[in-house]
């Protein structure tokens, strides 16, 4: 069996217009993430700045600053797993 020649017969019919529920949290979610990460690491809005912080991290309440590391690398990676599982567990649509 030969395949169409076209980009328009390739294109999955039930997708066409509608975007899985997934794709959508995601895209929103890294907006999100996105705009709380250049609120909390930028100058004109916090005072934030890299002296600062290397400053702090020779004090030893550089605890702040891990947390804040692994919040902003584990937050989005749980939910990168979460939608990887629940798109495995999907049932096909027919």
């Amino acid at each position: 069996m030969e395949l169409p020649d076209s980009a328009e017969s390739l294109e999955a019919k039930d997708t066409a217009r509608k975007l899985p529920w997934g794709w959508l949290l995601l895209y929103f979610g890294l907006i999100a993430w996105g705009a709380a990460y250049l609120w909390a690491y930028s100058p004109w809005s916090t005072g934030w700045s890299q002296a600062k912080e290397y400053e702090a991290a020779q004090a030893p309440a550089a605890a702040t600053n891990v947390t804040h590391t692994v919040l902003y690398t584990a937050i989005p990676a749980l939910v990168l797993l979460f939608l990887a599982v629940a798109m495995a567990r999907r049932k096909p649509r027919r």
